[in-house]
């Protein structure tokens, strides 16, 4: 049966198309590649359903449709800032007080806003292939540009290239199924809009504000983003584990899925169960992560909403519960621990 589709409205009044299946721990999933999705439309594809059931075999997965797309009010425009409200909204509307975060390609960006302004409520980030800069994911890729810029002339060809060219040319068959998809989601002006707005956003300055574990998977093979672009997502990103997959396409459901579950699954047991070092708690475990990653005392003040006074209590309990004297010594630490490594 396709999933039973509910409404949450946001603050400034957009209904947000959501569905919540499965038990267990929350999973919130975001869009996927260029930041489309249509919730009944991508239940009809049997690999993206495969994909979807199996991860609600294991999580309670809350899925939804940003502003402007799918079965959400269609008649707004992207823009990222309020892409973090629409979440917000659903968030809210089934009571979350804390969960994890699944972003693929552009709603990483979605994502690591949200989670820098939630703190204490994303418990776990599983980026799929994400990258910090639209603009140097453009330039990396010739194809991709190509692909672009037939988008604004022909809408139904630019989808066709940029399904194929996700696939890696292998399937003739499943990029036009896939292409057909993406015109359901969205119209040609709200993706241009959209695209235009992502042109020059870089999350550089805000993957250092992350305190929560987060892992990062990627197929190596893929045509776009670049290995490259990942690896550097992954090294600006305070605890992240990298995972880099064997393959060629851009889409998780398609390929060895099962490779991917396994990562997630193991993730996020591991960080739920994560041991605490020297009898740190979770609070001091998110200060070390900041300081590690190079944040100043009124940096991590700032990040998690907490007085200077309250950090510099929390660095004195690390330090005597660690056996540091300083912020290098506690880096070290940090790194050695993986409270701060990327792996």
């Amino acid at each position: 049966m396709e999933p039973y589709i509910q409404y949450a409205r946001t603050n400034d009044g957009v209904n947000i198309a959501y569905y919540s299946r499965g038990e267990g721990a929350p999973l919130v999933c975001l869009t996927g590649g260029g930041g489309l999705s249509h919730l009944t439309r991508e239940w009809q594809y049997p690999e993206q359903r495969a994909w979807l059931e199996r991860l609600a075999a294991n999580y309670r997965l809350i899925r939804l449709d940003h502003r402007g797309i799918g079965l959400s009010d269609r008649h707004r425009d992207f823009d990222l800032a309020l892409a973090v409200h629409d979440i917000e909204a659903v968030a809210r509307k089934e009571g979350l007080k804390r969960f994890a975060l699944l972003a693929q390609l552009h709603s990483s960006a979605t994502a690591v806003l949200y989670a820098c302004q939630h703190l204490e409520s994303v418990s776990h980030l599983v980026f799929w292939s994400p990258f910090a800069s639209n603009r140097e994911f453009v330039e990396s890729s010739p194809p991709v540009q190509a692909a672009r810029a037939t988008a604004g002339m022909d809408w139904p060809t630019f989808t066709e290239i940029i399904s194929q060219l996700g696939l890696a040319w292998a399937d003739m068959q499943q990029g036009r199924r896939y292409a057909a998809y993406m015109r359901d989601c969205a119209t040609s002006d709200y993706y241009l809009g959209a695209m235009a707005r992502f042109q020059d956003f870089d999350l550089m300055p805000k993957l250092g504000e992350l305190t929560m574990p987060a892992l990062i998977l990627h197929r190596r093979e893929a045509a776009y983003p670049t290995l490259e672009l990942v690896r550097k997502f992954a090294a600006a990103t305070p605890r992240a584990r990298l995972v880099i997959l064997g393959g060629s396409t851009v889409f998780p459901f398609v390929g060895d899925t099962e490779g991917i579950f396994a990562a997630i699954d193991q993730f996020l047991e591991d960080a739920s169960e994560r041991p605490r070092p020297d009898g740190l708690t979770e609070r001091e475990l998110e200060i070390l992560a900041l300081l590690a990653s190079g944040s100043s005392n009124d940096q991590m003040a700032r990040t998690l909403t907490i007085s200077n006074r309250t950090v510099e209590r929390h660095i004195s309990n690390i330090y005597q519960k660690i056996g540091a004297h300083n912020r290098a010594e506690a880096t070290a630490y940090a790194f050695r621990h993986r409270i701060a490594a990327v792996l």
